[in-house]
């Protein structure tokens, strides 16, 4: 605003500081709202570790594991908004790096993911829908797609695809499971999340291994 409209329209001048500062504070409260959020999500993943660990039944040790790797990945997204420069923009390659890094960590050694990414940037909204599906793809290759006798490993492919993305996480385990077969408890996790952010999702026989394809446009 020039001297001139200064002068003659101070209220307007005064309107706008008062504007720019609820505007600033509202800022600051969200951040705050987010930090409070990221802690939360930190403290809930840290419990469900310490549960698993002192559980005497395989199998529920498996599933509180699994429960901590989702907070953990819905951790990292608010991590991500948070310390991004953008707040409605979320950096879906940056947060397949980190994560799958973590996951393949958290399996043991011998666990290995290949990654092969773009630049991929989404907006904020569609952040945790996306990165669960990332985590259950990259968490179901690991668990179940390796041969007898051999690490498991998960081929990790992120492109740009209009506004989205194109995402392939490939194994070299069985394959698709029998028809008669229901889905397990993560891939069902993934179809459900799919439909929120209007995404196609696509299971192939790789020969050997499974495939998964994810398009969103």
């Amino acid at each position: 605003m020039n001297e001139f409209s200064e002068r003659h329209d101070p209220g307007g001048a005064q309107a706008a500081d008062a504007l720019q500062t609820a505007l600033e504070r509202e800022r600051a409260r969200t951040r705050e709202i987010d930090h409070r959020a990221k802690n939360s999500l930190q403290l809930v993943s840290s419990l469900l570790l310490l549960m698993s660990r002192r559980s005497p039944a395989a199998e529920t040790q498996q599933a509180l594991k699994a429960m901590h790797q989702r907070v953990t990945a819905i951790a990292a997204v608010h991590r991500e908004i948070l310390d991004g420069e953008d707040p409605e923009r979320f950096d879906l390659t940056h947060f397949v790096r980190d994560h799958l890094a973590a996951l393949a960590s958290a399996r043991g050694e011998g666990a290995a993911v290949r990654l092969d990414l773009a630049p991929v940037e989404l907006a904020a909204i569609k952040a945790c829908p996306a990165a669960l599906i990332v985590n259950e793809l990259a968490l179901n290759a690991l668990t179940h797609g390796s041969p007898p006798g051999r690490e498991p490993q998960a081929n990790v492919t992120l492109r740009p695809c209009g506004e989205g993305f194109s995402l392939t996480v490939a194994d070299c385990g069985p394959g698709l499971p029998p028809a008669a077969e229901k889905a397990g408890f993560g891939l069902t996790i993934v179809k459900l999340l799919a439909q929120q952010i209007a995404e196609v999702v696509a299971f192939e026989d790789a020969g050997p291994g499974l495939r998964a394809v994810v398009t969103a446009a």
